[in-house]
C-alpha cells in the first residue's frame, strides 16, 4: 500500500469544528458490532446472499476492542457495545470497562432490535451510532432515523456492499473504510468525499501503526457528537409532542 495515498485519503473529512465536551461529560458512543469473531461460531446471515466472511468478522470485532481500549477514559468518550451473542468476544469488551448489550442482528433487523437500539439511545442518552458490518449498519441506520442520531458506519473489505450503500443514501450515515480500494470504489459509486474517510486498519495491524487509524476514528466520532445538545432538544420535544390532532406533531 502506496503511503502517501494513505495519508491523503485517511484524513477525516471536514464534518464540523470539534466542540468541548460540556462540563467535561465523555461523549457518550454506542457500537453496533453485527457478529461475534469466526472462532466464536458462524455468523448470523452466513448462508445469504450477504454473507460477511472470516476475514472482515475479525476486522470489526477487533478494531471495537482497540477503539474501547484505547479511546475510553482520558479518550474522552464512553463506550456501549451491541453484540449478537454472549461469549469470550463480549466478556473480553466488558473487562474493558464498556457497557454490554446483547441483541440478535440477523440481515434484516427485527422490530425487537430496534425497540432494543432505541430504548437504549433514549435511556443512556447515546450521542453517536458507530456500526460494525452491513446488518449492523441497517439496525444502526433504522434506529439512528428514529432518534435523530448520527450514524458513522466503518466498511471492512475491498469495496461497499449494496446494504451499505441503501443505508448510506438513505439517512446520510458517515463512512469510514479500512483499504484505499473501497475507498476509491465508494467515490465511483458517487459518494461525496466529505462524507466517507479512510483509515487503514486490518485485525493484525501493529498496534504502534493501529494508533493514527483509531484516533482519526476517535475525531470522526467526537464531530458527529457535537450536535447533540440540539439534537437532544429536538429529540425531547418531538416525544412531548401529542400524536393526533391538528394542532399534534402528525397534523403539521
Amino acid at each position: 500500500m502506496n503511503s502517501l495515498i494513505v495519508r491523503q485519503v485517511g484524513l477525516p473529512p471536514p464534518l464540523i469544528a470539534v466542540p468541548a465536551t460540556p462540563e467535561g461529560k465523555p461523549l457518550h458512543v454506542v457500537e453496533i458490532v453485527g457478529t461475534q469473531p469466526p472462532e466464536e461460531g458462524p455468523h448470523e446471515g452466513a448462508n445469504g446472499a450477504n454473507a460477511v466472511n472470516d476475514t472482515d468478522r475479525l476486522g470489526a470485532t477487533r478494531l471495537v476492542e482497540r477503539l474501547v481500549e484505547r479511546l475510553s477514559g482520558s479518550g474522552g468518550i464512553r463506550f456501549t457495545v451491541v453484540c449478537p451473542s454472549e461469549g469470550p468476544f463480549a466478556e473480553r469488551i466488558r473487562s474493558l470497562g464498556a457497557e454490554t448489550v446483547i441483541v440478535a442482528m440477523p440481515e434484516d433487523p427485527p422490530w425487537h432490535a430496534i425497540q432494543v437500539l432505541v430504548g437504549l439511545i433514549r435511556n443512556r442518552q447515546a450521542e453517536v451510532l458507530h456500526a460494525h458490518l452491513p446488518n449492523a449498519h441497517r439496525l444502526a441506520g433504522l434506529a439512528g432515523g428514529l432518534t435523530r442520531t448520527p450514524v458513522l458506519s466503518t466498511v471492512q473489505g475491498q469495496q461497499l456492499d449494496m446494504p451499505d450503500l441503501e443505508v448510506h443514501r438513505l439517512i446520510a450515515s458517515q463512512l469510514s473504510v479500512v483499504t484505499e480500494a473501497s475507498y476509491f470504489h465508494a467515490l465511483g459509486l458517487g459518494i461525496a468525499p466529505e462524507r466517507i474517510s479512510c483509515e487503514p486498519i486490518e485485525a493484525d495491524t501493529p498496534e504502534d501503526v493501529a494508533a493514527g487509524s483509531l484516533e482519526a476514528l476517535g475525531q470522526r466520532l467526537r464531530a458527529l457528537g457535537g450536535t447533540s445538545a440540539s439534537r437532544g432538544a429536538a429529540q425531547a420535544r418531538a416525544l412531548a409532542q401529542p400524536l393526533t390532532g391538528s394542532g399534534g406533531a402528525l397534523g403539521r
